[in-house]
C-alpha cells in the first residue's frame, strides 16, 4: 500500500463527515433564519380569512320568527354558518343566504354536521317569510334588539362587526368558537372547499 492511500481515505472520511454535518446543520440554520427574521408565508391554504385567535361566543338566547328562543346551545357540537342583515333581508342578504343554502347541500354526507343562522338585527317583516320558505333547515333569529345586539358585537374583526353592515359570512366551529370569516364578494366554492376540508379532518361536530 501507498503512503498516498491512507492519506486520500481519511480526506475521504473528512468529506464525508463534513458533508453529513451540512446535511444536518442546513434544515436548523434555515428553521433559525426563519424565526428571527419573523417569515410568514404569503398564501394559505385557506379561502376565508383566519380569525387568530379564534373567539368563544357566549351563548345569547334570541327569538326566532315564530317566537321560539334560539341559543349557541341550539347549535352546540355543529359546524356553523352565520349571516347578519337589515331589517329585511335584501338582495345582498338573499345572495349570502344562497351561497350558505348552496356551500350546506354540497357537503353531501357531512350535511347534517352543518346548520346555518341568519341573523335580523332591525326585525322581522312577513314579505321576508316566503322567501325564508325557499331556505328549509336554515334558522332565523330577529330579536329582541339587545341580544342581537351582544350576539353580533362578538363577531369582529379588523372590519368591523357583524352590525356593521359589512354583509359577510361567519364560520363557528361546534365548541362555539368564532374561527373564520368571508368577505360579501366570497365565492362559494371557496367556502364550500374551505368547509370541506374542516368537516373532512375534524373530530368535533
Amino acid at each position: 500500500m501507498s503512503e498516498q492511500e491512507p492519506k486520500k481515505a481519511a480526506t475521504h472520511f473528512r468529506t464525508k463527515i463534513i458533508l453529513l454535518a451540512i446535511i444536518f446543520l442546513l434544515p436548523i440554520s434555515y428553521a433559525v433564519y426563519l424565526k428571527t427574521t419573523d417569515w410568514h408565508p404569503t398564501k394559505t391554504t385557506n379561502y376565508g380569512e383566519l380569525v387568530t385567535p379564534a373567539l368563544p361566543l357566549k351563548d345569547v338566547q334570541m327569538k326566532a320568527l315564530d317566537g321560539k328562543q334560539i341559543g349557541l346551545e341550539d347549535f352546540a357540537h355543529h359546524w356553523l354558518m352565520v349571516t347578519f342583515a337589515g331589517a329585511t333581508c335584501d338582495s345582498v342578504c338573499e345572495k349570502n343566504i344562497y351561497k350558505m343554502r348552496q356551500v350546506h347541500i354540497a357537503q353531501g354526507k357531512y350535511q347534517m354536521r352543518v346548520k346555518r343562522l341568519l341573523v335580523l338585527p332591525g326585525g322581522a317583516e312577513s314579505k321576508n317569510n316566503a322567501m325564508f320558505e325557499q331556505y328549509p333547515g336554515m334558522a332565523v333569529v330577529a330579536g329582541p334588539p339587545d341580544a342581537i345586539k351582544t350576539f353580533g358585537a362578538q363577531f369582529k374583526t379588523d372590519s368591523g362587526t357583524a352590525l356593521d353592515g359589512l354583509n359577510q359570512i361567519y364560520l363557528v366551529d361546534p365548541l362555539g368558537n368564532f374561527m373564520m370569516v368571508y368577505g360579501a364578494d366570497a365565492d362559494a366554492g371557496g367556502i364550500r372547499k374551505d368547509l370541506g376540508r374542516l368537516l373532512r379532518v375534524s373530530r368535533i361536530g
